[in-house]
């Protein structure tokens, strides 16, 4: 921090302040989010579920200290902030009265803190004796020496908390090794590569192209950043941040998590590697283990990558006794289509139909009108479409193609999906 005349008159501590904010922010995340989980763990005790939660109440137990370690890390950065902001707001406060002040009685001062007096002979009358000129010269030298060295004190004193404040910070995370940040370590039980040569975005940006699932079973998170990157590509930008030392960190809505470029998630395919980044970063927050996102539903992704508030429905009228979220397709074909004109990410899930077996989810990427039909266009995660998909789509109405892309009028496509997700608002 370079501190002058202009930082000690104009300076901005805000940034410490609002840095100190985010410390204490986080620190309380950590705490409440494990609290969450023991209080939790302590309601199942008691039931059928407690010897699995006694196990799980163990593991807990070690990463309890974890947290806490975590936890108070951040607290410890966020005193840092603060006292650096109240020492810095201390020096700038007499510094500034000094020039103010110097400044009122026609004394220059220089961007360093250099102090110049007026001539004297502005005071002195035009017939007084050039002894006394001289005299009262050397009255306002010193007097300028006494602000100068008053500003510059101060100024120092600025830098020196700045410098300081940066130093305690540092240090409240210096102890906090590799495993204490990333407890589990980077996910181990699926095959990794090397994605270090690849650019984080090989189209320039996020786009729907870059999602090419191979036979990981996270189509619901790639249905989520497929259709994200489609509707909004932005905030897939500032989801992750290039550390520029071959890492990079996912900003979860309750926290980061930071990955190494060579150790990514392999898909055996031709998977972007800002995708890698978002699979391996989300397996390593959902406790380290790649089994952790085989299975779950887009909603999820949403919620916990972007903070979003999410909807769902199912496309059809048939009753539902148990959720009673069906909607018929008129309604279900407005709703997409008013999400997708806003920009918000849309996805459709399918089980055991269509010729795909099990459960799997997909982007919707338009719906639109033609000959007073209603239609709904999708992409398949894996970006093709076997013969079987092909097929089955076909027998229930619609089109297929090899390269993933599904359309379906709105009554076939409600008779075939089960579920529709989608973000109702980011905030």
């Amino acid at each position: 921090m370079a501190v002058g005349k202009t930082q000690a008159l104009h300076g901005d501590i805000a940034a410490l302040r609002a840095q100190a904010e985010e410390f204490r922010a986080n620190g309380a995340l950590l705490r409440s989010g494990n609290q969450a989980a023991v209080r939790v763990l302590g309601d199942l005790l008691g039931t059928w579920f407690g010897t699995a939660a006694n196990a799980a109440a163990e593991s807990m137990g070690r990463a309890e200290q974890q947290v806490r370690k975590l936890s108070d890390a951040h607290t410890d950065a966020a005193d840092a902030a603060s006292a650096g902001a109240d020492g810095i707001e201390g020096y700038q406060r007499v510094a500034r009265a000094a020039i103010l002040q110097a400044e009122a009685e026609d004394f220059t001062v220089a961007e360093d803190g250099a102090v110049t007096a007026p001539s004297a002979l502005l005071y002195v009358a035009g017939d007084a004796d050039p002894g006394q000129a001289v005299t009262a010269q050397h009255a306002l030298d010193e007097k300028a020496r006494q602000y100068e060295t008053t500003i510059k004190q101060n100024l120092a004193g600025m830098a020196a908390e700045d410098a300081e404040a940066a130093a305690a910070i540092s240090s409240a995370f210096a102890n906090l090794s590799e495993e204490d940040m990333n407890p589990e370590g980077p996910p181990s039980d699926h095959n990794v590569e090397d994605r270090s040569g690849d650019p984080l975005y090989p189209n320039g940006e996020p786009s729907l192209s870059d999602i090419d699932q191979g036979d990981f079973g996270d189509c619901w998170l790639l249905a989520a950043l497929g259709s994200t990157a489609m509707t909004d590509p932005q905030k897939i930008k500032d989801l992750i941040t290039d550390n520029g030392d071959g890492t990079y960190t996912v900003h979860f809505a309750d926290g980061d998590v930071t990955v190494s470029d060579d150790a990514l998630l392999d898909q055996g395919n031709d998977q972007a590697k800002w995708v890698a980044i978002v699979e391996t970063a989300y397996a390593e927050h959902e406790g380290g283990s790649y089994d952790e996102i085989e299975g779950g539903d887009a909603n999820e992704a949403y919620e916990d990558l972007f903070g979003a508030n999410t909807g769902s429905f199912d496309p059809d009228t048939t009753s539902d006794l148990f959720f009673g979220d069906n909607k018929s397709p008129d309604d279900s074909y407005n709703d997409m289509r008013e999400a997708l004109d806003d920009g918000r990410p849309v996805t459709a899930s399918v089980r055991d139909r269509i010729g795909i077996d099990g459960g799997h989810a997909l982007i919707v990427t338009n719906v639109y009108e033609r000959d007073g039909v209603q239609y709904v266009e999708l992409m398949n995660p894996w970006a093709s479409n076997s013969d079987d998909i092909i097929n089955g789509v076909e027998a229930a109405g619609g089109e297929a193609h090899s390269d993933g892309r599904i359309v379906m009028n709105m009554d076939d496509f409600s008779e075939e999906f089960y579920k529709v997700r989608y973000v109702e608002d980011w905030d």
